[in-house]
């Protein structure tokens, strides 16, 4: 629920802890891996097998969204001796879910007082996550960014979760879902309008699976909102003090190094018009190829996308709009955070948020499962050994193992 009451905490308090958004990993490592060597034509121009996404897509997705790695019977049995909170704290903990430290997680008590003070309420368990926003690098995605299989499978993953709850506790689990898609406009260099639209989609799309009772989408902005001046003064100074100093903080140089690296395969570099060889050129791992023009852009990128980060903690909203929240990330933190994996193989087999490139559904272990890895788009399309599956529009919504020629 929203609050009007005007911000009261200045500007130099601090919280025991360092804020979540701060603390450890703040971008994703989202560059293209070794691995991919890059070909010499333009792959996007190259014949490949095409379908259109039909209805029995729709089941393979949800099949998708069910981690293989959680076995609820088993888990019952494991935890039968448990109090209730204790019981729902193991299973948000449990390693199918969670990828940051179990240990610091289970004994914060924190969470814990705030899951014992929901079961007195009987109130839904609340979970508060930043995640899904609007990425336009061309290597990730050759279609501006909207919402895919990749999303609706992690949409209806973090459902599951909240029915795994509801399980052992009727009134189950609420996720609240902060896009960052407005916020992050700025350093990524997307407009207003492919950011409200990624946002309007996300919301569609949680009626359209029927999961809008456990996910709630939100738009971070409308929270900022409340504290307009008093987040942009801290902007302001945070985003000079980055800057001037982009090792401040103690920040190592190699971690610096990462995030920069990051950042320059985010940032909407779809706009300046490379040509495949520069493409290729620009962000193949090996190539040692900088372009002046791209790393000042990601220069300046970063030291933004951290003084939003800086400037929003600094007003303390998630504590006053969300005060009975789980905090859970999609980072890798040393602090006792839920580091939620957004899709089964999240931080798994597969490295790359949702919207950092396609979904490529690939075998499992056993020949009838299949499993849904994020890879960059520029790695698949093109390539006779995927099927390209689209949707009415002509949307890309995920790529498939070819079946082979009779």
């Amino acid at each position: 629920m929203l609050m009007s009451e005007p911000l009261s905490v200045p500007a130099s308090a601090a919280n025991q802890q360092l804020p979540v958004g701060l603390s450890g990993e703040i971008i994703s490592r989202s560059q293209i891996g070794h691995e991919f060597v890059w070909p010499k034509n333009d792959p996007r121009s190259q014949w490949q097998p095409q379908r259109t996404y039909g209805p029995s897509d729709d089941a393979r997705i949800r099949r998708l969204s069910i981690s293989p790695h959680f076995d609820m019977d088993a888990f019952l049995e494991r935890t039968k001796t448990l109090d209730l909170p204790s019981r729902i704290i193991e299973l948000l903990n449990h390693n199918a879910f969670q990828f940051n430290s179990r240990k610091k997680f289970r004994e914060c008590d924190q969470w814990r007082q705030v899951v014992t003070e929901a079961c007195e309420k009987g109130a839904p368990i609340e979970i508060l996550i930043l995640a899904f926003c609007v990425i336009s690098n061309p290597t990730k995605r050759v279609q501006p960014t909207e919402v895919t299989t990749a999303d609706d499978v992690s949409l209806l993953h973090m459902d599951n979760i909240a029915r795994h709850i509801a399980n052992i506790y009727p009134p189950g689990a609420t996720f609240h879902v902060i896009s960052d898609s407005t916020f992050y406009a700025l350093p990524l260099g997307v407009t207003s309008v492919e950011a409200q639209n990624y946002l309007v989609q996300l919301r569609r799309r949680t009626e359209d699976l029927q999961i809008a009772e456990t996910i709630k989408i939100h738009d971070i902005s409308d929270y900022l909102s409340y504290y307009n001046q008093f987040f942009h003064e801290r902007f302001e100074i945070w985003c000079a003090k980055f800057l001037a100093d982009p090792l401040s903080h103690d920040l190592p140089v190699d971690e610096y190094q990462r995030w920069h690296a990051s950042m320059r395969a985010t940032l909407n570099s779809r706009r300046m018009g490379f040509s495949y060889e520069q493409l290729a050129a620009l962000f193949c791992a090996d190539s040692g190829i900088s372009l002046a023009q791209l790393d000042d852009s990601a220069t300046l990128a970063l030291a933004e996308y951290r003084a939003l980060k800086a400037a929003a903690a600094d007003t303390n909203w998630e504590k006053r709009h969300f005060p009975n929240a789980i905090r859970a990330t999609i980072h890798a933190k040393k602090i006792p955070v839920l580091g939620l994996r957004l899709y089964p193989e999240y931080k798994l087999g597969s490295r790359l948020l949702p919207y950092h490139g396609i979904a490529v559904l690939v075998s499992g272990d056993n020949d009838d499962a299949e499993r849904m890895e994020i890879r960059h788009e520029i790695t698949v399309i093109g390539n006779p050994s995927f099927t390209r599956v689209i949707d009415e529009k002509g949307l890309t919504q995920f790529y498939e193992p070819s079946k082979p020629s009779v």
